[in-house]
């Protein structure tokens, strides 16, 4: 999990959360404490015009709280308080998100120790234990009474988040359709034939009650803006495609392009489906695809690794002279201004040399407090890296694929951008890499 400690000065970048644009959906609204009203309004939808003359108020049920008992867990580690929060100790096995651990969703007060199921002994927390209530990590104390062999038991209780969509039927009638409770990437439920969702409610741990927070209204937007600019920063990708030539694309990045958010599933690898895509566009090429990825790392560790070493630059992205070569560093997020020109400078001059192709992608959004959000509900990204990179591309005349555009589109669509992270923190899942995709495609002509 190095990436996390890279990651965490980007938030000493940005300096606080943007205020809440105005949107173009259906007008929605907090009625009560678990009431919603919507309309009057229009909005077009999925194909369908919808008009509600008078407000309709809803009501929104309140998450319900998950109860754990004598949940076992074996050889507790010690508790360290000097690592990072997320990885301080053990976490409750119903929050695990891939690697790492769902946060702010246990209730206060509600964890326990156990030397046995049932009524057994209750450790003491600050004595036997240690617990990072955030994070949901815990670990034995030296001194205390649990012993490094011996088996814990835990009870607690957590709210898991929930994605409800509020609906327009058949019958033009205004409901809720509850989605599925989950710790980590809940979705938004599958409707029935005929209705619409014209906005959604998102529920995240503990409630007392619905705020402005909670509310994703739907908007029918065209896509984001890509201008197909294959022509011109990257003719010599496009003429071998369109000859039926071979051409060899690498990926190279941080644990993203490794494919952490999808584990063994590389087809739904962000590259992969950009070649997969690419090759479905221009079925005479014949399209290759290698990654050169390393979690936890930026570009300049990347790079200045010795000859031979397990990750090496030169044996990696130069010496197999790709005709393109797709750059995505998350975790270069701390670089901007001066630093950012320096170094792509140098990472451009080594990749061009070689008489490769170069795409930028900009990252996806990390978890909101990471990028110094109060309210994720963003048009743009905040990071100074990110901007800074769409200058740096812009002034050089290279291709940019601005991912991070498309993340930011994503609470237009109704869609909290946090159900997209696999490990609730900064590895996209499938749906989350099909964002670059798409970014990537959109350099590209249809025809």
């Amino acid at each position: 999990m190095e990436t996390l400690s890279l990651l965490l000065v980007a938030v000493l970048l940005c300096t606080g959360a943007l205020a809440m644009p105005a949107h173009k959906g259906m007008p929605v609204e907090i009625a009560g404490d678990w009431q919603v009203k919507v309309g009057p309004g229009q909005v077009g939808l999925d194909g369908r015009d919808i008009a509600l003359d008078q407000p309709v108020t809803v009501t929104v049920a309140p998450p319900a709280v998950v109860s754990v008992r004598d949940e076992e867990h074996a050889a507790l580690p010690m508790y360290n308080a000097k690592a990072g929060p997320w990885m301080r100790g053990r976490h409750p096995k119903a929050l695990q998100a891939q690697e790492c651990v769902a946060t702010g969703l246990l209730v206060e007060g509600s964890l326990k120790l156990k030397a046995g199921p049932g009524e057994a002994e209750v450790y003491v927390p600050g004595q036997d234990y240690d617990l990072e209530t955030y994070w949901t990590g815990f670990g034995r104390n030296e001194g205390g009474r649990i012993t490094a062999e011996q088996k814990v038991y835990v009870d607690y209780d957590y709210v898991p988040c929930r994605l409800d969509s509020i609906v327009v039927d058949a019958e033009g009638q205004v409901k809720v359709v509850q989605g599925k409770p989950a710790a980590n990437m809940a979705a938004p439920p599958t409707l029935a034939e005929g209705e619409t969702a014209i906005a959604r409610v998102w529920l995240y741990g503990p409630t007392e009650k619905l705020g402005d927070l909670n509310l994703y209204p739907i908007e029918d937007l065209p896509p984001v803006a890509a201008e197909p600019v294959a022509e011109t920063l990257l003719p010599k990708t496009l003429a071998r495609l369109r000859n039926g030539e071979k051409v060899l694309i690498i990926a190279w990045g941080d644990s993203v392009t490794a494919g952490s958010g999808c584990g063994g599933q590389p087809q739904f690898w962000y590259q992969n489906r950009f070649g997969t895509e690419l090759q479905e566009r221009f079925p005479q090429a014949q399209v290759e695809v290698r990654t050169a990825g390393w979690g936890g790392r930026d570009s300049r560790t990347y790079m200045a690794q010795p000859r031979g070493a397990e990750k090496d630059f030169v044996r990696d992205v130069l010496e197999p002279k790709p005709d393109l070569v797709v750059i995505e560093f998350v975790n270069d997020s701390w670089l901007k201004g001066d630093a950012l020109n320096a170094q792509y400078d140098e990472i451009v001059k080594q990749i061009t040399g070689t008489g490769a192709e170069i795409i930028f992608l900009t990252p996806h959004f990390v978890r909101p407090d990471w990028m110094g959000l109060q309210d994720p509900r963003v048009d743009d990204d905040p990071r100074p890296y990110v901007q800074d990179l769409r200058k740096f591309a812009a002034s050089r005349n290279l291709a940019l694929a601005d991912g991070s555009a498309r993340w930011a589109r994503l609470w237009r669509q109704g869609i909290p951008y946090i159900i997209y992270e696999a490990n609730w923190i900064n590895h996209p899942e499938a749906k989350g890499l099909q964002l670059f995709a798409d970014a990537l495609m959109g350099l590209f002509p249809e025809k």
